[in-house]
């Protein structure tokens, strides 16, 4: 778990199409204020449930918590609960709530392992097919026959086995489900990035808070949570540049391939600009984390701008 910053740092030291520019860091970090960095509570539940159900309804997101883009000129796949349209990962967690409400063995290990294709196509029913529709079948399949295994059954065991650690709650996902095993090969070398497995310590921490509790320890200890509306938005603030035949890719809708030297080289500077970022901020607030500053740009992202550069599209189940 403690290999992904010396990992990506590898990677970008070694970059050919990204870098980061180091004067940008300062510019953003002398805009950005103590109530930028709050640690925010779970926003993405509709329901009142348990604690424990909604520590499961967490884990069963975050193990097909991916790639919802879709090719230029296509609809993205969008969900309609009592009238509104939902997209993307709210459509998910709100799809997978709704499922729980009209079956709760659902997130049960033995329930996802034999979840069939004709069944998650009806959960996840929308406007057109979700990307990725198949690998999201295995992973559930895959992690319901490993939780009927190794962990009574149930994801809740593993919260606590964790002992309200967020690194050992990452490290128990990423020993025991290869789904969540987010590494990449650059130029001989491994490079970690374990987004989803991350993300879903911080939301657990964000569910503790919102009840009151203590959040995770060493959460402090996370990475940024590398995906692809984080380097958009870290490029329109200049942060990171691409060579023209990168950027010309990304801003014609070229797909970015998986694994490949210009996704790797993309995530890994990403997450390293944000400990860049970090460790300027610690100098004004001392308790500023990766996870803070993660948020904070996903939160930017969301307003969009005008003339704001697209972001890259990848076909993966890392994010």
């Amino acid at each position: 778990m403690n290999d992904i910053l010396p990992s990506v740092k590898y990677v970008v030291d070694n970059s050919r199409k990204v870098k980061i520019i180091f004067n940008k860091i300062n510019e953003l970090v002398s805009k950005v204020d103590k109530d930028d960095l709050k640690i925010s509570e779970l926003n993405l539940s509709k329901y009142r449930w348990s604690f424990e159900t909604l520590v499961q309804i967490i884990f069963v997101f975050n193990t097909i918590n991916y790639c919802y883009w879709a090719k230029k000129g296509k609809g993205k796949w969008t969900v309609e609960f009592e009238g509104v349209k939902l997209d993307g990962a709210i459509a998910l967690f709100r799809c997978i709530e709704e499922e729980v409400k009209r079956n709760s063995d659902f997130l049960c290990g033995d329930e996802l392992a034999d979840l069939s294709r004709i069944n998650l196509k009806r959960i996840l029913k929308g406007n057109v097919q979700i990307p990725l529709f198949e690998e999201r079948l295995k992973c559930l399949n895959e992690v319901g026959k490993i939780l009927e295994k190794k962990f009574e059954n149930s994801f809740f065991s593993i919260y606590k086995q964790s002992e309200n650690d967020a690194i050992k709650m990452v490290s128990l996902l990423i020993a025991n489900f290869p789904n969540v095993r987010d590494e990449s090969n650059f130029k001989g070398k491994i490079a970690a990035f374990y987004k989803r497995a991350q993300l879903n310590s911080r939301m657990i921490s964000d569910l503790l808070i919102a009840n009151g509790k203590k959040e995770l320890n060493n959460l402090d200890k996370l990475s940024a949570f590398a995906d692809y509306k984080i380097p958009q938005k870290l490029r329109s603030l200049g942060i990171l540049e691409y060579t023209n035949d990168l950027a010309n890719k990304i801003d014609n809708f070229e797909l970015i391939e998986a694994n490949s030297e210009d996704e790797v080289e993309i995530r890994a500077n990403m997450i390293w600009g944000i400990e860049l970022i970090r460790i300027q901020l610690l100098k004004k607030y001392p308790f500023a984390t990766s996870s803070h500053i993660d948020s904070m740009l996903w939160n930017m992202s969301q307003t969009k701008k005008e003339g704001e550069k697209p972001y890259h599209r990848t076909l993966t189940t890392a994010y």
